[in-house]
Formats: C-alpha cells, structure tokens, sequence
C-alpha cells in the first residue's frame, strides 16, 4: 500500500509530498518562455523529477549515515526501542492525516481560485486531529502500554501536532513543486544527522535523542512552513470548505487507518512478543526499502496530475499512461527487489555490524515485500486521482485483519523473520489489487504479458546469483546487467517509452 516515506529512524513526516499534483491539461504543450501556470510537457514533468530525484538522492546518502550511526550507537535492543517510538509515533501522524493531503492537493490543482481557503481548512483539521493522537499516545504511554518504550513514545508524541504542518505541501502537490518536499526531506535529514552524531558523542541515552527528535521536528516544521506559504497563501478556513473535504476523505481515512493497523501494529506486535531486539532486527530491515522507496515515489509524482485529466483522453492515449506506470513500476520493484537480495549480507554487515546479522533474512524478504510496495504505489495513486476510493477502503480493511492474526502467529514462531514474511505476503497482495481496480478506474488493460516478463528476469536472476556465489560487488554488476538486459530483451520497456517520456508534448 502506498504510504509515503516509511522511516523508522528520522523524523521525516510520512506524508511529506511524495506524491505530487498539477493542475495541467492533458494536451499542452510548454510556451517558448517555459511553462505556464497549470501546463508540463512531458519533458517538463521529467526535469522538475530528476531535480527532486537528485535532491532525495542526497538524502537518501545522509540518511543512510544517520541510520549507521544511530544502530552501532544502540545496537540491537536499543534500536529497537527508540524505532518502536518512531513507528508509534508516525503511526499517530498517519491516523490525524485521514486521507486529508491528498485531498486537499486534488482539489487544490482543479479549483485555484479556492486554494487558500481549501488549504487552511484541510490545516485546521490535520492539527484537531493530531492533537488527539497526541493525548491518547501520551496516555497510553503513562499506563506502561509500552513497556520500556514507554518514556521515549511520551516524548515522541509531543512531536505529533507539528506533523500537521506538512498538509501545506499540497499546495507544492498543486503546483507541480516536487523538489519542495525533497528540500525539506534532506533538511530534515541533516539535521537528523548532526542530532544522532552529538548524541553517539556525548554518551546521551535514548530519551535525550527523543528530545532532539522533537527540536529536529520543529525545526523541518518551521522551514516546511516558510517554504510553502509563498506556493499557496492560506485564506480563511470554513466549515463548507471542511464538509467538502471530509465527503472525499472518508474512504480514505479508513484505509489509512487499516494500513496503520497491518503496517505499524506489526512492530508492537512482534515487541510485546519477541521483545526489542527482535524490533530492532526488523527495523533496521525495514530501513533499506524506506530509502527504496525513493523509486516509486518519483515514478507517482508526475503520475497523479497526468491521471487526474485522463479521463479526458482518447482509450489509446489512456491506456497507454496506464501501461507505462504499470510496466515501470514492475520493473523499478523487482529491480529494486533482485539488488536488495543480491547485497543483503554485505549492506547489514557494513551499515549495521555484526550485530545485526540477523536482519538479514528479514531483509530479503522484505526486498519481495518491495515489489508489492511499488505496485501499490502506482495502483493506489491511479485510483486516489480518479476518486476511486471506497474500493481500497474495502481492500486495505479486509487485508489488515488477515495481516494482524498472521502477524501474531508469525512473529511468536519466528520474529523478525515471521513479520517481514507476513509483511511480504501483504504488500504483495495489496499491490497487485490495487492495479486491478485502477485498470478498472482507466477503463484500460493490465499489460500482464510484459509484467510477467519482468517477474520472471528477476526470478531467474535471482537463481543465477544463488547457485554462482561470487564476491557481493560482481554479484551486484552481475545482477544489474542481467536483470536490465532481460527486461530490454522482452520489451518490458522499450526506446519507444523513454522517447514518450522526454518528449517535448504532453504524455
């Protein structure tokens, strides 16, 4: 299921804008001075893109740093203690969120006359809510639900009303500004970083490090808020404009709460029953597809504007949109999935230490978790954009009650390993569904035959690298030439695709 930026150890905000809206007409194309206000060529798409891409990329690097860091500066049960919080704590953010950004954004890029209006409203709402989040967090937290999380969870939680400020990225959703969620994303990261390395310094135990969660937290919320007020200057806020929000938002409200359910309940599942090493073996598992997910969340950020006008095109030009989400996101999660499989042992050893050894086989099958991801990404996007809500609602909620029980008999048998297991088994479904319903929403075709063939290079490059054991960095090359070779070979992607993409029209 699509779910923006899964961190597990920073105070990155969930919903920060991976996903980005433009009001733009289908059929245009950019003026001789550079694009107008609601119009993007294809190329134009591609570039804001590939700024963002660079920026997370950087990103992407310091966090990894940071994560290093702070698992060596804990190690096993400490990590676990601290990311169980984070989970919590983000958990919280995502239930006050109740399908509100997207809403917002989706309204802002059709009416921008009442952009103002709609993106304050939509603010008063996410802050009501995650203001109650934040007492029941802190509650639960004073009776010891959390067993010695407990204290840092009261600290975390006091961080859960700022993360309403990141609903202002609608207004960057809106605009078609990518790279302003990447700015806060790697601002947020560094600050992170020098956060974690004074900590590890200086000998600061765990509840410090929470403190300086919340004053990193504070800080991204207050440049978050300079950034985007010159994007979308609010207005006054109005009970019609909060109706009008709510009747949209509902479906997606309980979807969001069903993926809080089978997503983050898994952590505190596998805590209260394995303990907090085993958390910390999951956790820092889980870390490398939260990077990983820097892929999908660039593939959807030009998707949703174009989707929100494609009903407007001819069945062609639509199903053409829709094969070419679809066959990109196959590839960019089984790629992702044959490279994080190749690498496990080698990115645990050399990030975490010898400690974590065994978060690797949690790792690989999280990395099949990961194909499920991506495709839930480009389902769940498609149908958000064309307001196909209440079928993922049914989705996500019938998904997350099978997920909880197996979640508890998974992770008593076999821990870390039994969480990711089920987690793989979840997302796989989730990802798969939700392209059905959008192929259904596009009124196009699955193209089955091409995604097929991306599965069957990655499975059968997989094998190759299990049954030849070589040194991990030819083993990454290998898997890479291979793999990107067999995708070329069955016109998975072709010439043709990356022409469309870069053209000077629309897509």
């Amino acid at each position: 299921m699509t779910a923006t930026d899964r961190t597990t150890t920073g105070p990155g905000d969930r919903d920060a804008a991976t996903v980005g809206a433009l009001p733009a007409d289908a059929g245009t194309v950019d003026e001789p001075g550079g694009p107008t206000d609601g119009t993007r060529s294809a190329r134009g798409l591609s570039t804001a893109t590939a700024i963002s891409l660079g920026l997370r990329l950087l990103g992407m690097v310091v966090g990894m740093a940071t994560t290093s860091v702070l698992a060596r500066y804990l190690n096993p049960e400490g990590y676990g203690v601290f990311a169980l919080a984070l989970t919590l704590g983000t958990a919280a953010a995502q239930v006050a969120d109740m399908g509100t950004t997207i809403t917002v954004s989706s309204r802002i890029a059709r009416e921008k006359a009442s952009a103002g209006r709609i993106l304050s409203t939509g603010l008063v709402i996410r802050t009501s809510v995650a203001l109650a989040a934040t007492v029941a967090l802190l509650i639960c937290a004073a009776q010891g639900l959390f067993g010695e999380s407990s204290a840092v969870v009261s600290v975390v939680a006091i961080a859960t009303p700022l993360s309403a400020a990141s609903i202002l990225t609608a207004g960057a959703m809106a605009r078609f500004r990518p790279e302003v969620s990447a700015i806060l994303a790697l601002v947020q990261g560094v600050l992170w970083l020098v956060a974690v390395v004074v900590i590890a310094g200086t000998g600061g135990d765990v509840v410090l490090l929470a403190w300086f969660f919340v004053a990193v937290v504070v800080l991204q919320t207050g440049v978050g808020v300079a950034i985007n007020r010159r994007l979308v200057p609010l207005g006054r806020p109005s009970w019609a404009e909060a109706g009008r929000i709510f009747a949209l938002s509902w479906p997606l409200a309980i979807s969001a709460l069903a993926v809080m359910a089978y997503y983050r309940l898994g952590s505190v599942i596998l805590f209260h029953l394995q303990g907090a090493a085993e958390v910390g073996y999951y956790s820092a598992a889980y870390k490398f597809l939260d990077v990983a997910q820097l892929g999908p969340a660039m593939l959807v950020a030009p998707l949703l504007p174009i989707v929100a006008n494609s009903m407007s095109m001819d069945p062609h030009r639509r199903t053409l949109v829709f094969s070419l989400a679809t066959r990109t996101g196959a590839v960019i999660g089984v790629g992702t999935a044959v490279m994080l499989i190749a690498l496990a042992p080698a990115l645990v050893a050399y990030l975490y230490g010898d400690e974590f050894g065994p978060a690797v086989a949690p790792l690989v099958l999280l990395a099949v978790a990961f194909i499920g991801v991506t495709l839930g990404y480009v389902g769940t996007t498609i149908c958000s954009a064309l307001g196909l809500v209440r079928p993922i609602a049914v989705l996500t909620v019938s998904v997350a009650v099978i997920n909880i029980a197996a979640m508890f008999w998974a992770c008593a048998r076999w821990g870390a390993t039994g969480a990711a297991a089920v987690a793989a088994g979840t997302e796989l479904i989730i990802g798969v569904a939700t392209c059905l319903l959008a192929a259904r929403a596009m009124a196009s075709r699955l193209p089955v035959r091409e995604m097929a063939s991306v599965f069957v290079a990655g499975a059968v490059t997989i094998l190759v690298l299990w049954l030849v054991r070589l040194p991990w960095p030819v083993e990454a090359a290998l898997a890479g030439v291979m793999f990107g070779g067999a995708v070329l070979v069955a016109r998975a992607l072709t010439p043709a695709d990356l022409k469309r993409v870069l053209s000077r029209k629309a897509l």
